[in-house]
């Protein structure tokens, strides 16, 4: 016996979705059912995503990138944990 489930999901990632799924040669609802499936068996969900960092810390990352080519703001090379701690400590 089957029953319906109804989510609400943004349309964008759910036309994004269907896409992949048609990419694989599976339908959506066959990705879901697979998902459920996994869920139920393991107890346990995973959420993974690649992070993608807010405007404020992807500026300083570029910032820090740059500095790093041009050698600026570096320490070390440290060939002993002394060396390092009195470097933090200066």
């Amino acid at each position: 016996m089957q029953t319906m489930l109804s989510i609400k999901i943004d349309k964008a990632l759910k036309q994004e979705a269907q896409k992949v799924a048609q990419s694989l040669g599976v339908s959506l609802n066959a990705v879901i059912n697979q998902n459920i499936k996994e869920f139920v068996g393991a107890r346990t969900v995973t959420f993974s995503s690649h992070p993608m960092p807010n405007k404020k810390t992807l500026a300083l990352l570029n910032k820090i990138s740059s500095e790093a080519k041009k050698g600026k703001n570096m320490v070390g090379p440290f060939f002993s944990a002394e060396d390092m701690v009195k470097s933090l400590n200066a």
